[in-house]
């Protein structure tokens, strides 16, 4: 078992918040498919697997540890090794034919070409269809932040595949009976496919910043991102910032910025006061059902938009088991009095899923449209790909991360990764705003221009810039 073990290790480094530790990407796979050939017995490929994920998950999402959440996810995964153990029972035909050792050379060949298209599949099919979206720990995301990112045109789907290709080619030099002349050959094409996959990425990530910056309209934005301690009184040095800084058209509050206290009037006296547009995210009642919403809100102080969250989080806004929940979660309310508020303690109060829609501004010379993304709105890529077809022309992103202690600085690395793919991917700006999240924004070209979400002496952090359209 040790393959499985080296893989989740190099899969952690991968993923690690610092420079070049990216590189890990191209490498951490390998051992990984080098068990998947090796390993004949059933079952042991199936502990491999589960052994790879849980050490895996422990260096790159444990601020997510949840059982059931994690449990899911390795059972839709298991799918993967299942998978390969079937390819191998249908190749022994193949083994028979040509005889050894050729035979068994022409297997792990066979089954190398195949690795990488059945690797992209189930990392994000799992991803996908997990209790909470994980598509920031899929392998394509490991290079959100690389000099691959261009290569995003084929959306994190793309960067995915090419990675797993790259891993593949790094096994086969391991696992089949190369001669010189042929091994040479396979780090050839293992330097071409980089080498090439760089130059791509560069021309595409030109090209989309030439395009954004030839986009004749604009608008002005201003983005908050605050930390926990961020209160009623903390407006009055956010609006004094705003008003000694130049005229915005909109501005952007992270979700849930004073938790569940403030009703849509406050944000409406807020708008008017402020004498600018607003989008802030609130808990608000449409008959009698309850919504995660976000409230376009004009200088008047009218509702202009509303966009009720679509994507729901698993326990914290929707739980389908009723009454019945975990004995652990009793344990864990006492010590953390705040999950209290979580529908899966009080079920018979859920959040009702909305739908997708747009939401319009006035712009300084055309109206543009926009989606305003709640929490984990933005980790659904195929969700970002609908908006854009329905003439997204940005995208903003308002979370809040106060459950999140242990492990802040890694989950911001891995979300802003994500977003920097989409960007790159839909052609389209995406804005941050959050508690303990950056304020700021990402380009189609992928460059971030983020501040903390604490300033000097200051609760808040507020960006100001612009958005081409």
């Amino acid at each position: 078992m040790i393959f499985p073990v080296l893989a989740a290790v190099l899969g952690i480094l991968a993923f690690l918040p610092f420079d070049y530790f990216w590189l890990f990407s191209f490498i951490f796979l390998a051992p990984l498919f080098i068990f998947f050939i090796r390993e004949n017995n059933f079952w042991r490929l199936i502990i491999g697997v589960i052994i790879f994920r849980l050490i895996i998950s422990s260096g790159t999402v444990y601020y997510t540890l949840e059982p059931m959440v994690w449990g899911l996810s390795i059972l839709i995964f298991l799918s993967l090794p299942v998978f390969v153990f079937l390819l191998k029972r249908g190749f022994p035909k193949l083994i028979i034919f040509f005889g050894e050792p050729a035979g068994e050379n022409l297997f792990s060949f066979l089954l190398l070409f195949f690795l990488p298209f059945v690797w992209t599949f189930f990392d994000h099919f799992q991803a996908r269809y997990s209790l909470l979206p994980n598509y920031i720990t899929t392998a394509g995301n490991s290079l959100g932040s690389s000099p691959f990112l261009g290569l995003a045109g084929g959306g994190l789907i793309g960067l995915t595949f090419f990675a797993a290709l790259i891993n593949a080619l790094i096994a086969a030099i391991f696992v089949l009976n190369i001669k010189k002349n042929n091994f040479a050959a396979v780090v050839a094409v293992i330097i071409i496919l980089l080498s090439g996959g760089w130059r791509i990425s560069q021309f595409e990530l030109r090209k989309n910043a030439r395009n954004y910056a030839d986009l004749e309209n604009s608008l002005k934005i201003a983005v908050v991102s605050a930390n926990e301690e961020f209160d009623r009184q903390s407006f009055g040095g956010l609006e004094n910032d705003l008003a000694n800084g130049e005229k915005i058209d909109l501005l952007i509050l992270p979700e849930g910025i004073l938790k569940n206290s403030a009703k849509a009037d406050f944000f409406q006296n807020l708008a008017k006061e402020l004498n600018l547009k607003l989008v802030a995210v609130l808990d608000t009642k449409q008959e009698g059902k309850r919504y995660n919403s976000s409230l376009l809100i004009d200088n008047q102080g009218e509702i202009i938009g509303v966009h009720h969250k679509s994507r729901l989080t698993f326990m914290g806004e929707y739980w389908p088991f009723k009454n019945w929940r975990p004995f652990y979660l009793n344990w864990l309310k006492k010590n953390n009095p705040e999950i209290s508020n979580y529908v899966i303690f009080n079920p018979d109060n859920p959040y009702i899923r909305g739908e997708k829609n747009l939401l319009t501004i006035r712009g300084q010379s055309a109206s543009v449209d926009f989606a305003s993304l709640i929490c984990l709105e933005t980790h659904y890529p195929a969700d970002l790909k609908k908006y854009k077809k329905m003439g997204v022309k940005f995208f903003i992103s308002q979370t809040s991360y106060r459950w999140v202690d242990l492990g802040l600085k890694h989950l911001l690395y891995l979300t802003g990764n994500l977003k920097k793919i989409e960007a790159v991917w839909l052609k389209t700006p995406i804005v941050f705003a959050g508690i303990k999240d950056f304020a700021g924004i990402v380009k189609p070209d992928g460059k971030t221009n983020l501040i903390d979400f604490e300033s000097r002496n200051k609760n808040y952090g507020l960006f100001t810039g612009e958005i081409r359209y």
